[in-house]
């Protein structure tokens, strides 16, 4: 079976990342993943170290003599899927493999196509022999709105990480204890945009402040394209309630899972994830992560099974959780061990691809 993941440009985002740890175990996986893309991005060098196929193809001209291009190529390599991830390449993959056997699959893997036309929701719902959602949350998002009829098209696969990335690294043995010689490290992974609540979690910040917890809290992750102010704001307050000795804003950083090593918790807030990866990286280093009992969180984590959850927008319910943190941290890290064992076997990036063998044997 030769599945062929196909992508315009190749930067950095969750879905590129997500294939890029698919193509690195490439040779451990059900099925032969190549790679069709039409641009270098920030992504490619990590693409190509994977040793699995890249093929490349340029939109030269005009789209309908890319189509024909992508069509010869398709028949070259014998693909027997072309997986899409973006609205657009999916109307590419439909057209392009229209009155072959070649069938397509989608992954919404957000609500950015609910801002698409109905009948563009509709062609690449119908014209999908299967689309694919990160969380059951998305999808019954999605189906809300009526546009696609019966669920008997789509399925459920959730999101897969490469923890190997994190048995390369060596937690700390000491946690701290939050006294002044060993304040508490604590961070949140995730770039700034309205999809999460960074000024919620400033907020909590200055409540530990106040409580005199000590502390030392690091943003990793940087501001999204068109949502500078977000970070901005969160910067304007930490300076107006005197917090910049507590907090660090890392910026964007490649080295997650030894940032993850090094703290002794995570904490989290979302408006509207779909999936959550960086919760679920943090419960795989075997961090105690608390996170909003948002309902996609509320999945993933197996209704807290995973991680302590607070009410959503509840500054008190949270500061209250973390507090009680402090007091017996090591009934906490006990769980977060387990936990830990869990998610690792839960959303491995090998479960994800037996997953998707699954639904690829299912429509061959």
């Amino acid at each position: 079976m030769k599945v062929a993941y196909y992508f315009g440009r190749i930067n950095r985002g969750g879905a590129e990342t997500l294939v890029a740890d698919l193509l690195m175990c490439h040779e451990n996986i059900p099925f032969q993943p190549v790679c069709i893309y039409r641009d270098e991005g920030t992504l490619s060098e990590m693409f190509r170290q994977s040793g699995a196929p890249m093929l490349k193809l340029r939109k030269r001209k005009s789209w309908l003599a890319y189509i024909f291009r992508l069509r010869r190529l398709i028949k070259k390599e014998q693909i027997d899927i072309l997986h899409a991830q973006t609205s657009l390449n999916a109307i590419i993959a439909i057209i392009c493999t229209a009155f072959t056997k070649v069938k397509v699959v989608t992954t919404f893997h957000g609500f950015g196509y609910v801002n698409a036309p109905k009948p563009l929701r509709w062609f690449i719902y119908h014209g999908s022999k299967r689309i694919i959602f990160v969380s059951e949350y998305l999808r019954q998002g999605y189906f809300s709105k009526g546009d696609f009829g019966t669920k008997n098209r789509s399925s459920v696969v959730y999101n897969g990480i490469d923890f190997s990335k994190f048995d390369k690294t060596h937690p700390k043995l000491q946690k701290n204890d939050g006294s002044e010689q060993h304040p508490l490290q604590l961070c949140m992974v995730g770039s700034f945009g309205e999809g999460r609540n960074h000024m919620f979690v400033c907020e909590f910040i200055n409540q530990l402040k106040k409580r005199g917890i000590r502390f030392h809290f690091t943003f990793v992750g940087a501001a999204r394209p068109n949502e500078q102010k977000l970070y901005d704001d969160c910067v304007k307050y930490c300076k107006e309630h005197t917090l910049e000795e507590y907090v660090t804003f890392a910026g964007l950083c490649n080295n997650v899972p030894e940032i993850l090593g090094q703290m002794d918790a995570f904490v989290y807030a979302t408006r509207h994830d779909s999936f959550g990866i960086a919760v679920i990286e943090a419960i795989a280093s075997g961090l105690p992560t608390f996170t909003n009992d948002w309902c996609v969180m509320q999945e993933v984590t197996r209704n807290g099974q995973y991680a302590w959850l607070y009410k959503t927008g509840d500054i008190n319910s949270l500061t209250e959780l973390f507090i009680d943190f402090t007091k017996d941290p090591e009934r906490y890290y006990q769980k977060a061990r387990l936990s830990a064992t869990a998610v690792k076997n839960e959303y491995s990036i090998e479960q994800h691809a037996t997953n998707l063998y699954n639904e690829y044997s299912r429509i061959l």
